[in-house]
């Protein structure tokens, strides 16, 4: 990976002063790829024979097709948004546009994706088993609630300051569509373990299918928001994700029996708490702060950790006053413990099972 990210900035830069201009940059992203694929090949020598009848891969080659498929079709729904933007404004929109739109997937990708293949590998091993899968599941969404909903109502609250501060005073209007993504970042974590479900159970058409729809209806929503241009498609997001979440999860938990009662009864406390603290923090601050608005690096990071140590605060009472005891905190805070740099995979695995575990439920 570390030779093909040099590939990647080596190949743009020279193309760059060689006066290529952006093509410098469509270069790179391919150059990165290419050269990952290489060393693959370069340093894992098996070669696979020609396809023959009788030896069950067909099995095999349907499952990973129809798993492309689904990563495709959303491949192409996240990129949707970009295009649309570009097409019907400027350069500079689309810019403040898509860096808002990076900040709000970071968020998400940094969460689960060191979740994904432990969570997947969990739930396969209990698919023969309904009670203990569901069991299993509705905990995973309670961790998946705990952590998103907090990380999205905070980020609502900081959105624009986080943007200066990382970005620069310029990007100011990438902060302003940044806070209309922020609602959408927990209901986002919950929804990515939808394809969870489809892989665990062996049903990866099911997953196909289901993410032929959610392009449709997500894309539809881009038109619809598109006059009010990249804050309304911003809000489309964040709409999208809340109205898709329930039919979602009924498709994919019908063949394990999963309700949407048990989603609902796994995440409504972290939703609440949630609101609660986002609406008492942003009374609080407007109370408490003369300055309300960053017009300097310092003063972003001020209003950060002055918003967001009130908003921890009331959130996590919350949480303690509505599940009466300290039990989440606890879970999570093993779970994230083992999430750090270094755990070993075994470690994780232990900890998601021992955070998401087959006692009482996590919600």
């Amino acid at each position: 990976m570390i030779v093909a990210r040099v590939a990647y900035t080596g190949v743009a830069i020279l193309l760059a002063l060689r006066g290529w201009g952006y093509w410098a940059l469509v270069a790179g992203l391919v150059a990165h790829p290419l050269s990952t694929t290489l060393g693959a090949w370069w340093l894992c020598r098996w070669v696979p024979d020609l396809p023959r009848r009788g030896v069950g891969t067909r099995a095999l080659l349907k499952f990973a097709a129809q798993v492309y498929g689904g990563f495709s079709t959303n491949y192409c729904t996240r990129n949707l948004d970009n295009l649309l933007v570009g097409w019907r404004f400027n350069a500079a929109t689309l810019g403040f546009y898509k860096k808002a739109y990076d900040l709000f997937a970071l968020s998400a990708s940094q969460l689960t994706g060191p979740l994904h293949n432990v969570a997947v590998a969990t739930l396969s091993r209990l698919n023969q088993d309904p009670p203990r899968f569901k069991r299993q599941l509705a905990n995973t969404l309670g961790v998946m609630a705990f952590i998103g909903m907090a990380t999205g109502a905070d980020l609502t609250l900081v959105g624009k300051e986080t943007v200066r501060l990382v970005l620069g005073p310029k990007w100011s209007e990438s902060g302003k569509i940044f806070e209309l993504f922020g609602p959408g970042i927990g209901v986002m974590l919950l929804y990515s373990t939808v394809g969870w479900i489809h892989l665990s159970i062996g049903k990866p058409g099911r997953w196909l299918r289901w993410t032929l729809i959610e392009a449709t209806a997500t894309a539809l929503s881009f038109v619809v928001a598109l006059p009010w241009g990249p804050a309304g498609i911003a809000v489309a997001w964040s709409v999208s994700f809340w109205t898709l979440s329930i039919p979602a999860f009924w498709y994919a938990g019908r063949p394990i029996g999963f309700r949407v009662s048990c989603l609902i009864a796994a995440v409504w406390r972290y939703v609440i708490a949630a609101l609660f603290a986002g609406l008492g923090c942003a009374a609080i601050i407007k109370g408490m702060l003369t300055l309300t608005i960053a017009t300097s690096t310092a003063e972003a990071l001020k209003l950060i950790l002055v918003k967001s140590i009130v908003f921890v605060i009331l959130y996590l009472s919350a949480v303690v006053l509505l599940h009466q005891g300290f039990d989440p905190l606890l879970q999570v805070g093993a779970l994230l413990k083992e999430m750090l740099p270094g755990a070993s995979v075994k470690g994780r695995s232990q900890a998601l099972a021992t955070a998401c575990g087959e006692g009482e439920p996590f919600g």
